[in-house]
């Protein structure tokens, strides 16, 4: 009874030490937090003129580029042409 006591501990103890080890690992690799981009009016303050017009900026040209250079800054990529 005292040999099964004993390995019972041993497995015990072995998994727990694992555990924890595993956690400090885990949380010393953590990704650090990024700072949030700018907010979109001070980007381009084109954004905020363009939000506030609503369906109207929709025949916009203006509001158009604006928002295709928001897309490429989000996207990381060179803004499409628009006529």
């Amino acid at each position: 009874m005292t040999h099964s006591r004993s390995l019972q501990v041993l497995v015990w103890g072995t998994a727990l030490i694992m555990l924890f080890g595993a956690a400090i690992l885990a949380g010393r690799d953590a990704p650090k937090a990024t700072p949030a981009p700018a907010a979109a009016s001070s980007a381009d303050p084109d954004l905020a003129r363009c939000r506030a017009a609503g369906q109207a900026a929709l025949g916009d040209p203006a509001c158009r580029r604006s928002w295709d250079g928001a897309r490429a800054r989000f996207f990381g990529h060179a803004p499409e042409s628009r006529p």
